[in-house]
């Protein structure tokens, strides 16, 4: 049915792609997961770090 659809379709310049702007594909979905978790360490690891400028500063007070 969607060759149907596509052979009877006028063309339309510039709208080439526009079906799929809803959809994503697996492998940009991996990376945005990939990036949400990366950044999610380094959230973790710069708490650590602020931790330790923390008690250092302490330590020499």
């Amino acid at each position: 049915m969607n060759k149907q659809y596509t052979e009877e379709a006028p063309y339309h310049p510039g709208y080439e792609d526009a079906s799929f702007k809803s959809e994503v594909s697996k492998t940009i979905s991996e990376l945005s997961e990939l990036r949400r978790v990366n950044a999610r360490y380094l959230k973790f690891s710069d708490a650590i770090v602020e931790f330790c400028k923390a008690s250092h500063s302490l330590d020499k007070k």
